[in-house]
């Protein structure tokens, strides 16, 4: 296959993972889709425990995808597919537990899967042209500035940037691993609206990162 050149149609395809894919990950998905240009990118999110019904996005999370311009309409909950996290260049997740589920159903997507947290936190450097030499020396990517290309920079950062910690309350509880997003769907209002809207947060950051990477700088956004 060649190799294509910067500025070359090339298809980005990511894949948002959570447990029941009706508020996290669909959120996610319709967040970064209304961010992109559509024709360059395939994104997609799925569940790991995927209740019967084919349910559609929790009314909050569609609430807040449709805010940023999305179409949550068609959304129904569908379960994770081996096939589709094989063909993916990244998957990002809501937790690590969701991460440790891909890990085992797909061994060889661990180097591209991450929680969405853990991405964005692997990310927030911008890359120095000896770790991109690295990423063209050991990616399977088929161009140095495509997706795949993008996560195995991350998976290189992976064991050298510092978490975050995740401290403690006022009271003493531990709080979040600092990479899980948390299930808030069956939690107070106030919690499961503040979670999905740094859920949100975290999306529009993810999209600064990917933009920084994906497009070339002297050609800008038209080249994608």
């Amino acid at each position: 296959m060649p190799v294509p050149h910067r500025g070359e149609h090339v298809t980005h395809r990511l894949i948002f993972v959570c447990e029941a894919n009706i508020c996290r990950s669909p959120l996610m998905e319709q967040a970064l889709r209304a961010r992109v240009d559509a024709e360059s990118w395939e994104i997609s999110s799925a569940g790991t425990r995927v209740g019967p019904g084919d349910l559609p996005m929790c009314e909050v999370s569609a609430e807040i995808a449709a805010a940023s311009g999305a179409d949550t309409a068609a959304h129904r909950s569908t379960a994770i597919d081996v096939g589709d996290l094989q063909a993916a260049d990244l998957v990002l997740t809501a937790s690590r537990a969701e991460r440790s589920v891909v890990a085992q159903l797909v061994p060889e997507a661990r180097s591209r899967t991450f929680t969405l947290r853990e991405a964005v936190h692997l990310g927030a450097d911008p890359l120095d042209p000896d770790e991109l030499a690295v990423v063209a020396a050991f990616s399977a990517a088929s161009a140095a500035d495509d997706l795949a290309a993008y996560a195995s920079a991350l998976h290189h950062r992976r064991g050298f940037v510092q978490p975050p910690s995740s401290g403690r309350t006022l009271f003493g509880k531990r709080r979040p691993h600092p990479f899980d997003i948390p299930d808030a769907h069956h939690g107070s209002a106030r919690e499961h609206r503040a979670m999905l809207e740094r859920t949100a947060l975290d999306i529009a950051e993810l999209e600064r990162q990917l933009d920084a990477f994906l497009v070339p700088p002297a050609t800008g956004r038209a080249a994608r």
